[in-house]
């Protein structure tokens, strides 16, 4: 296999060395291996033999484009051996695309693996190699970009998709550069989508998340940035969503989120002790089994674990509609304060009494566990941002097939702003559209807005949950006597909305009014028409408010 194995005297150790973290010893191995051409990525997760993950066996495992015979190995000049132990830690050389990789929805255990080593594959590296034949310049875009309501939709011109160990794999370097053909530098998260139907690759078994900037400490993820090759001052993550998943939508959409932040933070028992990472599952990215991290996504079991006293613990199957980020989680997202985060229990020797009860040894963590290991949160929760731009794409070969796609995609997309806003209990949210960020009213903007926070409307004092949104749905120009139809669909009927065209041209003159249409889904699509009343062209921004 390339990079080169050695062997090392010793006994093996398949787990984090307790005097590092785990994101220090990421970094380290980076270092050490990626001037080696084949090697596209460093990653912590399960040791595997023959395929087959070894349990218990936590391993720094170094990712490779292809495996290569010893004789073949000989013959590359630029190899870098990897020992059988690296800082301390086991290791394992993965070659993750090939003839075997996965194609359908994987499994729940397998899907874990996969989407770790889809989180841990360095794709600005690749997409340097790729261009490397083009002198690193970008080929000419001959494909098309189309909004599908809030979802920007590719048309591949055959550039979008390389092959690595002969396996068809997304430029995801390239598309985000299409996308921002289109949209300004205002995204925080762009989330992927193939249209498997038209050709485009499956992108494997699982979902993930691509980390492209972290400049957050305290939470267990090295501090980077892949902004420069992705031409971004904005971009934090990208996210790949596997169609099998739509089923699970929250569940999934929460987890691959939710690894912006978490889970990689290790504890320890004492202020000096060792770093200890048995709370994850695999050693890094996702919340152990026996780790009672409540409604959390950011496990990949189905339990929520109930103490009912004795040493007793109900196990409880959860949906993926229960789904919520834990107080931890919200800690290390910056929604909440260290002294908001209640203690959590780390459970072993867990026993089956009978039906779902269950005994167990627990072991109290406490957020110091946590700060011990990680040190404070930089930026704290009062500094912390709290909303958040996260575009949606959806990559086909034939735009004129993807509307149903795009259409679904369209759905899930509106949920996700109402699962993340209730996930986070209401601390964080997220706005999906495209175009500017549409935030959330200041109480003193909704004071000026309201004319000292009274209206004749309502009879009642306005409050920041009554003028809940404000912002752009549309900008356009209108000549001089001339009519637009604009529509905009999925508005909850419970929200009183208010449009308004405004000219944004001097002289300019517009008056807009509104129809509601109420879709087989009980939700209002607002039909609006804009006039231009004046004697010159005249741009228009198409305003809204939303009340509740």
């Amino acid at each position: 296999m390339s990079p080169k194995e050695t062997a090392q005297a010793g006994t093996k150790k398949y787990q984090v060395p307790g005097a590092l973290t785990p994101a220090e010893l990421l970094e380290r191995a980076r270092s050490q291996f990626y001037s080696d051409p084949n090697v596209i990525g460093v990653g912590i997760g399960e040791r595997r033999v023959g395929g087959q993950a070894q349990d218990g066996q936590v391993a720094l495992i170094v990712y490779v484009q292809e495996k290569l015979e010893e004789a073949q190995l000989d013959k590359e000049e630029q190899a870098v051996p990897v020992p059988r132990q690296f800082e301390g830690m086991g290791t394992d050389v993965v070659a993750p695309f090939g003839p075997d990789s996965p194609t359908e929805t994987l499994g729940f255990g397998d899907g874990h693996r996969h989407s770790v080593d889809m989180m841990s594959i360095d794709r600005v590296r690749l997409h340097d190699q790729w261009t490397a034949g083009q002198k690193g310049q970008e080929l000419p875009f001959q494909g098309s970009i189309h909004d599908y309501g809030d979802v920007e939709v590719i048309q591949d011109d055959g550039t979008l998709v390389q092959t690595v160990n002969g396996q068809p794999e997304v430029d995801y370097v390239r598309a985000y550069k299409l996308f921002r053909l289109k949209n300004p530098d205002i995204y925080d998260f762009v989330s992927f989508f193939t249209d498997t139907a038209s050709g485009m690759p499956p992108q494997g078994g699982s979902s993930w998340y691509w980390p492209i900037h972290n400049d957050t400490q305290g939470i267990g993820y090295p501090v980077f940035s892949n902004r420069p090759a992705l031409g971004t001052n904005k971009l934090q993550g990208i996210l790949f969503l596997n169609q099998g998943h739509f089923g699970a939508w929250r569940y999934v959409m929460l987890q691959e989120q939710g690894h912006r932040w978490s889970s990689f933070a290790p504890y320890r028992d004492s202020q000096n002790g060792p770093n200890l990472t048995d709370h994850m599952l695999g050693g890094f990215a996702h919340w152990a089994a026996e780790f009672d991290d409540d409604r959390s996504p950011m496990d990949y079991d189905i339990y929520d674990w109930v103490d009912i006293g004795g040493g007793q613990y109900q196990r409880v199957s959860l949906s993926s509609d229960q789904r919520e980020y834990s107080e931890l989680d919200l800690y290390l997202m910056g929604a909440m304060g260290p002294d908001e985060v209640g203690d959590l229990n780390l459970l072993s020797n867990i026993t089956n009494v009978s039906g779902n009860t269950y005994t167990a040894n627990k072991k109290r963590l406490e957020i110091d566990n946590f700060l011990w290991a990680n040190g404070a949160r930089v930026p704290n929760a009062a500094a912390a941002q709290k909303q958040f731009k996260h575009g949606f794409c959806l990559l086909t070969k034939d735009y004129a097939r993807a509307h149903d796609l795009a259409d679904r995609i369209d759905q899930l997309r509106r949920r996700f702003e109402a699962d993340f806003r209730a996930a986070t209990k209401g601390l964080l949210s997220v706005d999906t559209t495209i175009g500017p960020l549409r935030r959330e009213a200041q109480p003193g903007e909704i004071t000026e807005l309201t004319g000292g926070g009274y209206t004749s409307l309502h009879r009642h004092q306005v409050t920041p949950y009554d003028l809940n949104l404000t912002g752009v749905q549309y900008t356009g120009s209108i000549q001089p006597g001339q009519s637009q139809y604009l529509f905009t669909y999925g508005w909850s009927p419970v929200w009183h909305m208010e449009w308004s065209a405004r000219p944004t041209t001097a002289g300019g003159k517009v008056t807009s009014s509104v129809e509601i249409e109420r879709d087989g889904n009980g939700l209002f699509t607002y039909w609006i028409t804009v006039r231009n009343t004046g004697s010159v062209a005249t741009g228009y921004e198409l305003h809204f408010a939303r009340l509740r």
